[in-house]
């Protein structure tokens, strides 16, 4: 039987869901417990599942990781096709078509869309490359790279706008007769990572959440050049995102305004909710404008919550008591595709939580430090081979054998995989 979150909740086939998750499995915290099953008068054996046959053709969507990119260093023998050879996904392909192989044939096809330096937004036009083929399993290699500051909080593809992108990209596969299978991801080196980096990815605003967005409108603002004041005519500087320009604050005039525009102004002094004052000499011209206006490069750490200085925190993450450093903005985009797979009835891949116990074990270094023929190579955000073998081949083996044998949750679920 193939068990399905739905399944679970209903007290049907609760522990066979538990043990398909692996020694160190389960649902994740935020998981609905697990109803107390109710025994039968005259329990039914429950046959064996029937193990797969036939074709299966995979997809592959995502970012670099999802390529194998930079698994070894340049100095590797035939690098490319090691990596591509490598790639997460085709320790799937690998184990499934072995396990065909051993029972009867079945032939499996694997396409890799993945795109190198690709925001989750972005899946949809890589899932378009592959119109008119039919796919029974589509993996969606996530978040790396919009797990970051700029792709959670700004004013590109963030949190809200990329939610709903891939929501409706999951259902349309689904509609298309195939399974999505979401993959959330390991941390970068969080020792990489600085406050800095993130004030610098941010210099356009925030966006992500509302509560913390910054100003980014169109706006009518009175330039007077004698006073060195600019005054909202609407209110934009009083309420909302127009509350965090004090002084020091940056206003840039992205368009409009006269000689202003392009300028970028340096708030001297807040005279009232809807005055400010600028340094002298800097309005170009005297007016009523209808402009866009932005809080260019805003100190985020009165904006942001956690702030930049917190983004590296040490913390328990996978609650089994041991704390290790990670990334906030990672948890809390994990945390989004978590819930968008509740949401969507989607099966997840836990690769952040395998990651975390590898660390736990090992540290950072070794996920992404490697050495051949005594050259060091480094990266931030792509694990080596080693450490990949382990965080997500081995995950990605146990999910095709729960796929061969008919158990792949095809519904919502969390897959952990086996103890690391």
């Amino acid at each position: 039987m193939t068990v399905t979150r739905r399944g679970v909740l209903a007290g049907i086939g609760a522990s066979s869901f538990l043990a398909a998750c692996g020694d160190e499995g389960g649902t994740g915290a935020s998981s609905l417990p697990l109803p107390a099953a109710t025994p039968a008068a005259s329990p039914t054996p429950t046959p064996a599942p029937t193990p797969r046959s036939g074709s299966t053709a995979i997809l592959t969507l995502g970012m670099s990781v999802f390529q194998g990119a930079d698994l070894v260093g340049a100095n590797y023998p035939d690098r490319e096709a090691f990596m591509r050879a490598h790639a997460p996904v085709r320790y799937f392909a690998d184990r499934l078509r072995t396990l065909r192989e051993q029972n009867g044939g079945g032939v499996v096809t694997e396409l890799n869309a993945a795109v190198g330096g690709s925001f989750d937004n972005d899946t949809p036009q890589q899932y378009a490359t592959a119109n008119g083929r039919s796919f029974d399993l589509v993996f969606l290699g996530l978040a790396m790279n919009s797990g970051s500051a700029y792709g959670v909080h700004g004013r590109g593809p963030n949190a809200a706008f990329t939610r709903g992108v891939l929501r409706d990209l999951l259902n349309r596969i689904k509609t298309n007769g195939a399974q999505p299978i979401v993959c959330n991801t390991i941390h970068p080196w969080p020792e990489k990572i600085t406050a800095d980096n993130i004030q610098r990815a941010l210099q356009e605003g925030v966006a992500w959440p509302p509560q913390s967005a910054t100003l980014h409108q169109f706006t009518t603002l009175r330039f007077d050049q004698s006073a060195d004041d600019i005054i909202s005519q609407d209110g934009a500087f009083a309420t909302g995102p127009g509350r965090f320009l004090i002084a020091g604050s940056l206003l840039r005039i992205v368009s409009g305004g006269g000689a202003n525009e392009g300028r970028i102004f340096q708030v001297a002094q807040r005279l009232s909710p809807d005055r400010l004052r600028v340094q002298p000499a800097s309005v170009a011209a005297s007016g009523d404008f209808r402009v866009l206006a932005q809080h260019h490069a805003p100190d985020l750490e009165p904006i942001l919550d956690p702030p930049p200085s917190r983004q590296n925190q040490m913390r328990d993450w996978n609650g089994t008591g041991r704390a290790v450093d990670g990334l906030a903005s990672y948890r809390l985009w994990n945390s989004m595709l978590q819930e968008l797979c509740a949401e969507t009835n989607t099966l997840l891949l836990d690769l952040e939580y395998r990651g975390f116990e590898w660390v736990a074990k090992r540290g950072w270094e070794t996920v992404y430090v490697s050495n051949y023929a005594g050259q060091r190579f480094e990266t931030f955000n792509h694990p080596q081979i080693e450490a990949q073998r382990v965080i997500y081949g081995e995950l990605m083996s146990h999910a095709a054998e729960m796929f061969h044998q008919n158990t792949l949750p095809t519904g919502y679920g969390v897959l952990r995989g086996p103890a690391i």
